[in-house]
């Protein structure tokens, strides 16, 4: 339990009022007029008024002193974290050349007469590029290959997608010449009537691409051919990363068309499809975004050659650095720019280390400071910039918070000028965007940050530097071994962090989507926590396993109520409970391995204004027919709501 901070002074305004006016008879006989309307009280309650506004700067000296031992231990604000999503560039019309988007290329969401216009920037360049269709190739086992490029180059000729016997696992594949990561690839096919017996609009196709170490899917925006069985364009996104390989002895960029197993009660080819013509062309692009403004070249300042020198980006809170994003320091009468290296702490850093630190919140910058030891030498930590040296910040990064979050397909506003480029939006939604911490929060973490000493030794040091790892983490557990798990489970040493992504607006229904853990995030905190475990501590990352859970039930609402306001309320409050980010008793999440009473829905439902009674309720696993009393969640899982069901009469 945390310690109460103390009250210095606990009056009121009217307490010293009226102390003020029982001290009249002993000091002041003579004067009986106590009303408010005697100008006496009057300048009473002026001074009482004054004395209040004391005690209240008396009262924030131990706020203060709190504040400044945090700064003491070094314990800083975390900065907001900014969201990033994929930009589609879609060209004019099909490339010819290579075309170019740089980076830094703005794009931002329409502006509503609530909401502002959310900007986004691209983060590299990108190039699309015309694709050189070189060789195409079939294949039942991938073992054996059949070069169908005269074929595909001859217009009097065709040749089976699929074999003779079309059969899953069989596929044809496209050799280019050229690197078309990140490309929109636009495939113009003629295709004979033959591959019958399959749905068009659910053919057992797969589009895959060779990544360098296995064949990778490709996402497809739209298949105009049926399953091959008649003349039109397949547009592919094709991934970011292509590597070139050799197949049959022919050296290319491979992406193929696979025939799949097909999927109960899906038709298959009863032949296979014929491929009469081909070709292909580059249509557009992707390349990722992220909800921040860029400064390039901020010239900070010369140094006066002091240690502790202090200096000031001009734009804060900063974002978390990229490569090559530092303070670069040119001396007097040099051409160089040297560049000096971010450090957390100067703890160990000698004299001659090029270090700084950089506060993300306020965007203070300092050198290194001196300290005076006890035997009196001054030891200095971190190298001073010379005297009259310029000091410059290459290029940073500012913005962020929950802003960014923005929805798939609302980012279509082209804000810079690209030629070729005819439009622009987000096939996925932006994630990632967290404001920044609360001095109220920080002051919370505060005791976790003593405790754990940096160091990932118990399970509460696990989940508390889990949580420090990123800004994205919303709640971190480490789960404790069982016995029933040792023989099949992870080898001894092994410590699993489960971790709960932030979440926009997690007081309602949250998709599955909003709950997968992203991969960067993963490894953020994967390489945080191995720099802190002991040694022979093996760390894995994973998400708990989600129980969704379903609530129906029958309502009866008062004569004076609204019935749609009702089930409206009964909602949000069931949502809110059963919530692994904000539920529970307490509102801080749903325990990890917690089980599900109904009873708590009853009581749940009960709170809710203009409910006369409840008629009936049921609890049931998402996925089942079968009500339950108790929704049962294994060591390790999570509870979480499905779409509640609720009728109110």
């Amino acid at each position: 339990m945390p310690l109460p901070t103390p009250n210095l002074d606990d009056r009121r305004f009217q307490d010293i009022v009226d102390e003020a006016k029982r001290m009249i008879p002993r000091y002041c006989p003579e004067w009986t007029d106590h009303n408010v309307s005697d100008p006496g009280v009057t300048l009473i309650e002026l001074f009482a008024w004054m004395t209040e506004l004391l005690i209240f700067r008396l009262n924030q000296v131990p706020d203060k002193n709190q504040i400044t031992f945090m700064e003491l231990i070094g314990l800083q604000l975390n900065p907001p974290a900014a969201a990033s999503t994929e930009l589609t560039f879609w060209l004019s019309a099909p490339a010819v050349a290579p075309v170019s988007i740089p980076a830094g290329t703005q794009a931002a969401t329409a502006a509503t007469a609530s909401e502002p216009s959310v900007e986004f920037r691209t983060d590299d360049e990108l190039v699309v590029t015309p694709p050189e269709l070189r060789w195409c190739l079939t294949s039942g086992d991938e073992r054996t290959f059949e070069d169908q490029s005269r074929a595909l180059a001859d217009d009097e000729e065709s040749f089976p997608a699929f074999g003779a016997q079309p059969r899953p696992g069989a596929a044809f594949y496209l050799g280019f010449e050229a690197r078309i990561g990140r490309n929109i690839l636009a495939l113009h096919l003629d295709c004979a009537i033959e591959g019958i017996g399959v749905d068009p609009e659910h053919p057992p196709l797969a589009w895959e691409a060779w990544n360098g170490d296995h064949w990778g899917d490709i996402d497809i925006e739209r298949d105009e051919t049926g399953g091959f069985n008649r003349a039109g364009q397949i547009v592919l996104y094709l991934p970011p990363r292509l590597v070139r390989r050799e197949l049959n002895g022919l050296a290319a960029y491979w992406i193929r068309c696979r025939h799949t197993p097909p999927e109960p009660h899906q038709p298959t080819y009863a032949a296979s499809p014929r491929i009469r013509a081909l070709t292909a062309s580059s249509i557009g692009g992707m390349v990722s975004a992220t909800h921040a403004t860029v400064v390039v070249d901020e010239w900070l300042g010369q140094s006066d050659g002091r240690p502790g020198q202090v200096f000031r980006l001009q734009q804060a809170p900063v974002l978390p650095r990229r490569p090559g994003e530092t303070l670069a320091v040119r001396e007097r009468d040099e051409d160089a720019w040297e560049p000096w290296s971010e450090v957390d702490e100067f703890s160990r850093s000698s004299r001659t280390d090029l270090h700084f630190t950089l506060d993300s919140a306020s965007g203070e910058l300092c050198c290194g400071p001196a300290i005076r030891e006890p035997d009196g030498e001054e030891r200095q930590y971190g190298a001073i910039p010379p005297r009259h040296a310029q000091l410059r910040y290459t290029r940073y990064r500012y913005g962020g918070g929950v802003s960014g979050n923005v929805g798939a397909g609302t980012i279509t506003r082209l804000r810079s000028a690209v030629p070729y480029v005819d439009r622009v939006v987000n096939r996925r939604r932006a994630e990632g965007g967290v404001d920044a911490e609360s001095l109220e929060h920080a002051r919370l973490r505060a005791p976790q940050m003593l405790r754990s000493r940096d160091r990932a030794v118990t399970a509460d040091d696990f989940a508390f530097l889990a949580r420090e790892a990123s800004p994205r983490v919303a709640r971190a557990w480490c789960v404790p071994p069982r016995a029933a798990d040792r023989a099949a489970g992870p080898p001894p040493g092994t410590v699993t962090v489960q971790l709960i992504p932030f979440v926009n607006a997690p007081e309602h229904y949250i998709p599955s989507d909003d709950l997968r853990l992203p991969a960067d995030v993963v490894q953020d905190v994967q390489a945080y926590l191995d720099d802190r475990r002991l040694l022979t501590t093996i760390v894995r990352i994973e998400a708990p396993e989600y129980v969704r859970v379903r609530v129906e039930g029958i309502i009866r609402a008062r004569p004076t109520a609204v019935p749609d306001v009702v089930r409206r309320q009964a909602l949000e409050r069931l949502y809110r409970y059963v919530n692994p980010l904000v539920g529970g008793e307490d509102g801080t999440g749903w325990p990890f391995g917690r089980d599900l009473h109904i009873g708590e829905i009853y009581t749940v439902l009960q709170g809710t204004p203009g409910i006369a009674y409840i008629e009936s309720v049921t609890l049931a696993a998402e996925g089942s027919d079968q009500p339950v009393n108790r929704i049962s969640v294994p060591a390790g899982g999570m509870i979480a709501s499905a779409e509640h069901r609720l009728q109110v009469e």
